[in-house]
C-alpha cells in the first residue's frame, strides 16, 4: 500500500466498552445505547459519549418534571371546587416535601419571574402623606386612600371645633386640639373635684331620661357596648341617688364619665338642639373631668373609650374624627389586652364573663372596621383571641349583635390581608368571597335580605329597629365584598377595559358592581329609616362614597363594556342621593358623573375620556403614592336640598345572587309612594329643615 494512500485514510474507531454516565458511576453497560440504565434515569438524549457534571443532572430533572408539578397543582385545585369540605388527599401531612419541591426552580427562571408580578397576585398599595404642619401627616393603606388625605382637616378646622369653644359652664374647657387633649394623663383641662363636677356637667334628671332615651333609640340600636339595664339598674340609680340615703357612698367618677358620655352622645342625635349644642359639650367635657379623677384600667374605662369614638365619628363631622379616635382606640385596645378581655371569662369563673364578651366584641369590632377603613393593621391578632361569642342574652333577642361579631371574624381575615405586604392570592379571595355568601345566606329571616321592607317599618317601633338594623347588617356585609374585590376589580378595568366580562378575573367585577347597587340602595333605605339624623352620620356616605366612586370607574374606564349603560343608571342613583343629602362629597361624584357620560358619549373615539387623569382610581387608593400638601379648608357648597319623603324604600331580596350578563343594576323597586310617606308619624318628620341647616351655617 503506498504510503500516501495509509496517510488520508481515518482510523478505525474503537467501539466503546461502556456509556461515560455508566463509567463514572461504575455501572456495567449493556453496550445498546442509548444504554437501560441512562434510559432509567430520563439520560438517554446524552447516551453514550455525554455525562453530567456542575449540577446539571438535577437542572435536567426538574425541567422534565415541570409539566408533572403543574399537572398536579391543577389537579389539587379541581379537587378543591369539587368538594364542599377538605379532601383527605390534601391534607399538609401527606405532603412532608411539598415547600422543598415548590422551592426548587432553576436560577434564570427564578430570576425573571419575579421581576414580573404573577397573573394570580396583588400587590398592596398605599398612600402617604406629609406636610409641614405635623397634623397632616397620614398613613393609609388599601382603604379608599385618597379620598380620606383630601378630607382630611386638620384639628383647628373640624366641625366640631367650628362651633363656640368650649361650654357654657365656667371652667375652661376648649375643644380638643388633638388625641392628646382627650384623655388622661395629656389632657389640658383643669381638675376638678367630684362635687363640682356633679353641679357643673350633670344635667337634671327631667333632662338625662329623655336624652338616655335617645341614645338607646339611635346608638343603641347597633352598639351594645352598655346595656339598657347597665343603665336603668346601675349608671342612673347611682349617678341620681336621693339625697336623704343612708350612707350612699361616693360617686364612681368611671361611672359618672360613662353616664355623661351616654347623655352626650345622645344629645348628639337629639334633633330638637344643633349638632355639638351645650348639652352635649358639657356632658363631653364632665367625662373628661371624671377620667383625669380615674383613670385606672378597667372594663368601664374601655367602655368610655368607645364612646369617645362615637362621639367623635357622629354629629356631623367629617373623616377627620376617625383620625383623632385611632391612637385612643388603640389605647382601648391595649387596655383590653391589659385586663385580659381578649381571653373568655369562663377560664376563671367570672360572674361577669357575659358583660366581658360584649364589651370585647364591640370594642374589637370597631378597632376592625377602623382597621379595614384605614388601610391599617388590628390590634389583636384572631390567633390571640377565645373570647366566645354571646349568642343569647337579654339586650340581643333577635341575634342581631351576634351576627355582627361573627361578621368582625370575616373583616378580620380581609384585614389580615390587607396590611401584608406579601401579595395577595387570587385563591384567598375566593375563600373569603364564599365565607361571606355562606354568612348572608345562614341569617335568620328577619335580618336576610329576603325581607321587603314596609310602611310598617316606619310606624311601628318594633319593626324600626328591626329594619334599620337588617340593613346596618347588609350594609356591612356588601361593604366587605366591595373591600374584598376592589383591587381586581381595578386590575380588570386596567387589564381588560374593552370588556371587563372577558377577564379571567369578571368574578370580582361582577361582585364589586353588585356590591355597589347594594350599598347604594341600602344607603338609600337608611335615609328614609333616619330621616334628619342621616346628616350626623358620616359613615354612611363614607361607604356610598366608594360604591360611587367604583361605578363611576366602571364606566369611565370601559365605556364600551356590556354594563356601562346600567352601571351609569345606578350612578346616577347615588349621585342624587349625595345631592339630595346635600354632602360636600356631591361635588366629587357629580364630577366622576360627568365623566362617565362622556366616556359613554364618546365610546368610539381613539382617545379615552381618562387619558392622563386618574381621578378615579386615585379614589380607589388604586397606588403606592406620596402627597406632599398643605390643610386647607374647602368652602362651603351649596346645593339644593330635595325633601327626604320622596325616598322609597328598596327591596333588598336577591343582593345576594350574581346575575352575570344579564343584570339590571337600574332596577329598583319602589313600594312606598310620597302619599304614604306624608302620612307616616315621625319625630323627625316635624323638624324645620331650613333652620336645622341656617344653624350649621349652610343656608
Amino acid at each position: 500500500m503506498p504510503p500516501a494512500e495509509s496517510s488520508t485514510k481515518a482510523p478505525k474507531r474503537k467501539k466503546p466498552l461502556s456509556c461515560a454516565e455508566c463509567r463514572r458511576l461504575k455501572l456495567k453497560c449493556e453496550l445498546v445505547f442509548p444504554c437501560n440504565h441512562c434510559v432509567k434515569r430520563g439520560l438517554a438524549s446524552i447516551c453514550p459519549e455525554g455525562e453530567l457534571v456542575n449540577g446539571s443532572r438535577r437542572t435536567k430533572i426538574l425541567a422534565s418534571t415541570e409539566d408533572l408539578h403543574k399537572r398536579i397543582a391543577a389537579l389539587e385545585e379541581a379537587l378543591k371546587v369539587a368538594t364542599s369540605s377538605r379532601h383527605p388527599l390534601l391534607e399538609d401531612s401527606l405532603y412532608a416535601n411539598r415547600k422543598e419541591v415548590k422551592s426548587r426552580s432553576p436560577g434564570p427562571q427564578a430570576s425573571s419571574s419575579s421581576s414580573q408580578p404573577s397573573p394570580d397576585t396583588l400587590p398592596s398599595v398605599s398612600h402617604l402623606t406629609l406636610g409641614d404642619d405635623p397634623h397632616t401627616s397620614r398613613y393609609y393603606g388599601a382603604a379608599s386612600s385618597v379620598y380620606f388625605s383630601k378630607h382630611y382637616l386638620p384639628p383647628s378646622s373640624q366641625a366640631h371645633s367650628s362651633s363656640p369653644a368650649g361650654s357654657s359652664s365656667q371652667y375652661d374647657f376648649a375643644s380638643p386640639s388633638d388625641f392628646t387633649d382627650l384623655f388622661p394623663p395629656y389632657t389640658q383641662i383643669p381638675r376638678l373635684d367630684m362635687k363640682q363636677i356633679l353641679s357643673t356637667f350633670l344635667p337634671p334628671p327631667e333632662i338625662a331620661v329623655p336624652i338616655a332615651e335617645i341614645y338607646y333609640q339611635t346608638f343603641g340600636w347597633f352598639t351594645n357596648i352598655v346595656q339598657r339595664h347597665v343603665w336603668d339598674e346601675y349608671l342612673f340609680p347611682h349617678i341620681y341617688r336621693d339625697p336623704s340615703a343612708i350612707e350612699p357612698g361616693p360617686v364612681k367618677p368611671q361611672w359618672l364619665a360613662l353616664s355623661l358620655l351616654i347623655l352626650a352622645t345622645g344629645a348628639l342625635m337629639d334633633l330638637s338642639r344643633p349638632p355639638y349644642n351645650d348639652l352635649t359639650r358639657n356632658c363631653f367635657n364632665g367625662a373628661r373631668a371624671c377620667l383625669l379623677l380615674d383613670s385606672s384600667h378597667s372594663m368601664t374605662y374601655v367602655q368610655c373609650i368607645f364612646l369617645y369614638g362615637l362621639y367623635l365619628m357622629n354629629g356631623g363631622t367629617d373623616t377627620s374624627g376617625g383620625d383623632t379616635f385611632w391612637p385612643l382606640l388603640r389605647m382601648g385596645m391595649a387596655i383590653c389586652e391589659a385586663i385580659g378581655l381578649h381571653r373568655d371569662g369562663s377560664h376563671w369563673n367570672l360572674h361577669t364573663a357575659l358583660e366581658r364578651r360584649i364589651v370585647f366584641w364591640e370594642i374589637h369590632g370597631m378597632d376592625v372596621l377602623q382597621s379595614v377603613a384605614l388601610g391599617r393593621g388590628q390590634c389583636i391578632d384572631e390567633s390571640s383571641i377565645d373570647v366566645e361569642i354571646p349568642i343569647s342574652n337579654q339586650s340581643d333577642l333577635n341575634g342581631f349583635h351576634a351576627k355582627t361579631y361573627e361578621l368582625t371574624k370575616i373583616w378580620s381575615k380581609i384585614n389580615a390581608r390587607q396590611v401584608r405586604v406579601k401579595p395577595w392570592i387570587y385563591n384567598e379571595v375566593y375563600e373569603i368571597d364564599q365565607l361571606i355568601i355562606k354568612f348572608q345566606d345562614d341569617l335568620p329571616y328577619h335580618l336576610s335580605p329576603v325581607v321587603p321592607p314596609s310602611p310598617d317599618d316606619l310606624t311601628n317601633p318594633v319593626r324600626h329597629k328591626e329594619a334599620f338594623q337588617r340593613n346596618m347588617l347588609l350594609l356591612y356585609i356588601n361593604e366587605a365584598r366591595l373591600t374584598l374585590h376592589r383591587g381586581w376589580f381595578i386590575r380588570t378595568l386596567k387589564e381588560s377595559p374593552i370588556e371587563p366580562l372577558s377577564s379571567p378575573l369578571k368574578q370580582s367585577y361582577l361582585s364589586c358592581l353588585e356590591a355597589c347597587r347594594a350599598i347604594v340602595s341600602l344607603v338609600r333605605n337608611m335615609i328614609v329609616l333616619q330621616g334628619q339624623l342621616i346628616h350626623r352620620r358620616w359613615h354612611f356616605f363614607f361607604h356610598l362614597f366608594g360604591a360611587c366612586v367604583c361605578l363611576a370607574a366602571a364606566v369611565i374606564r370601559a365605556p364600551t363594556s356590556s354594563l356601562a349603560r346600567t352601571v351609569l343608571a345606578e350612578l346616577e342613583n347615588g349621585v342624587a342621593l349625595f345631592k339630595m343629602t346635600e354632602r360636600e362629597e356631591f361635588v366629587t361624584v357629580e364630577r366622576l358623573r360627568d365623566k362617565a357620560v362622556r366616556a359613554i358619549q364618546n365610546s368610539g373615539s381613539t382617545t379615552p375620556v381618562h387619558e392622563g387623569e386618574n381621578e378615579d382610581l386615585d379614589l380607589l387608593g388604586a397606588g403606592t403614592t406620596l402627597t406632599r400638601t398643605t390643610p386647607n379648608v374647602p368652602g362651603d357648597v351649596e346645593h339644593e336640598v330635595l325633601p327626604l319623603q320622596d325616598m322609597p324604600l328598596i327591596d333588598q331580596a336577591g343582593l345576594g345572587d350574581m346575575g352575570g350578563l344579564d343584570m339590571d343594576f337600574s332596577t329598583m323597586s319602589t313600594i312606598l309612594d310620597e302619599q304614604s310617606l306624608n302620612a307616616v308619624n315621625l319625630e323627625w318628620n316635624d323638624f324645620d329643615m331650613n333652620a336645622f341647616l341656617q344653624e350649621i351655617g349652610v343656608l
